[in-house]
């Protein structure tokens, strides 16, 4: 296993996890081991991971990546909060830049996935956790974008492939989206999204319940908060994130 540099000490709390599905979502705040993090500098992007220093099981239980939304970067707040989140379950957590959207659908769709795959290939050798144990997911745009990369059929690429899970943070959605969606999912949004367009976020939960692929339908879950906005609720999402990562990567 690589060992990586004894890093500043980031000291915050973590959230235990106890969340029903859908929009119950209740926690208890408790004090977690110390976070270090690290910036990446990696081909035109930068990701920020997050990680026990001690190296062991408990400790390196999966790899969660989070690609940030509009105007933001690796420092994204929201992402490196849930990051710490993780890493202090014993993840290593990575809030991920990519190179800007732009051009054909063809070529956004290919940078994207070039960017995600660079991440999880510097992340799975640094760390030494497998490919199986990777979870992929943003916010935002960071979301919305990472839906190319887990549907069948889409412009300039082929699916992502081997990774464990999808979490997705008002990215937008429809009920094909969740039916044909590859891998087992975490969904958080307001009830209505209008900077996404989507007028009843439920539409995508119906089609994820109807999902045939082995496992996705059974393994995944909705936190539908009951309200018209982007993003607004995401002081909700890490405690559900958390909770989620749990179950898939136990």
């Amino acid at each position: 296993m690589k060992k990586l540099p004894l890093l500043s000490i980031l000291f915050l709390s973590a959230l235990a996890v106890s969340c029903s599905k859908d929009d119950d979502n209740n926690a208890t705040e408790v004090q977690g081991p110390p976070v270090n993090s690290e910036t990446v500098d990696a081909t035109n992007f930068k990701y920020k991971q997050f990680f026990q220093e001690t190296e062991s099981e408990s400790t390196r239980k999966g790899i969660v990546i989070l690609a940030h939304g509009d105007d933001a970067d690796e420092n994204d707040y929201t992402l490196n909060d849930q990051c710490v989140a993780l890493a202090q379950q014993g993840y290593v957590a990575i809030t991920t830049s990519y190179e800007p959207i732009s051009g054909t659908v063809e070529n956004q769709n290919a940078t994207f996935k070039s960017n995600i795959e660079e991440v999880i290939a510097g992340a799975t050798a640094d760390f030494d956790i497998p490919r199986s144990k990777v979870i992929i997911g943003g916010l935002s745009r960071g979301g919305n974008s990472t839906f190319a990369l887990v549907l069948p059929a889409q412009a300039g690429i082929t699916p992502i492939t081997g990774i464990k899970g999808v979490i997705l943070q008002c990215s937008g959605g429809d009920e094909w989206k969740g039916s044909a969606i590859l891998f087992p999912t975490a969904y958080m949004s307001n009830k209505t999204d209008d900077v996404m367009g989507v007028p009843d976020t439920n539409v995508f939960k119906n089609g994820l319940a109807a999902n045939a692929n082995p496992g996705v339908a059974s393994m995944s879950e909705c936190l539908i908060i009951d309200g018209v906005g982007h993003c607004g609720a995401a002081n909700y999402y890490k405690p559900f994130i958390v909770q989620k990562v749990m179950q898939w990567l136990p």
